[in-house]
């Protein structure tokens, strides 16, 4: 059900302030031209502004179609991403994760499918009461694509704490690149940028 005021929102807030206020944080990482699978791609906006400010060729992959741009979506089961091993340069995970049934799993599929780096974004949080603010807001901030998309956006809320992920990434063989933790006015998000190991 899409509702054209609705739409016209989400559109231009996802083209004009979210997806550029994403990039702009790790598009250094992204070098000019690379394979980049945006996974959980919901809209479409940020792999878009991707391709443009840095020629990326981008593939967007998610389990349902909410894709807003003309980039090449494919569907999959939210378990096995149906790409070969080293297909990508680059996979992006934009707050993601902690919507999966599987999280780890997930990753396990992003890693396996890019050559170089894997870029997460992820709400965290340090004190149960962070932690159910980072529910609230999640809540809050999909209302929108829950309105244009009802009972499509899966909501399990496996938030972790930054230590946690580490841990995790160290056990995928992934070194932390760079780290950036963000303080907003009710959550805290942490940007990773991980890099396989040679051994990977």
């Amino acid at each position: 059900m899409k509702i054209p005021l609705l739409e016209n929102v989400l559109n231009y807030g996802g083209r004009i302030w979210w997806a550029p206020t994403m990039v702009n944080q790790f598009s250094n990482f992204i070098e000019k031209g690379d394979r980049v699978l945006d996974i959980g791609a919901g809209g479409g906006w940020i792999g878009k502004h991707l391709s443009i400010s840095r020629e990326a060729v981008v593939t967007l992959l998610d389990v349902k179609d909410m894709n807003r741009t003309n980039l090449p979506l494919h569907l999959y089961d939210g378990t096995t991403i149906p790409f070969p091993n080293a297909s990508f340069d680059d996979s992006l995970l934009s707050f993601v994760l902690h919507h999966c049934e599987d999280p780890l799993r997930v990753l396990s599929e992003a890693v396996r499918v890019s050559k170089k780096r894997i870029i997460i974004f992820e709400d965290t949080f340090r004190t149960p009461l962070e932690k159910f603010l980072a529910c609230a807001n999640d809540w809050i901030a999909n209302f929108p694509l829950f309105l244009s998309h009802p009972f499509q956006m899966n909501m399990p809320l496996h938030y972790k704490r930054i230590a946690e992920w580490e841990d995790v990434f160290e056990k995928f063989s992934l070194g932390v690149k760079f780290k950036k933790i963000t303080q907003h006015i009710l959550t805290r998000h942490v940007l990773f940028i991980l890099e396989k190991c040679k051994n990977k």
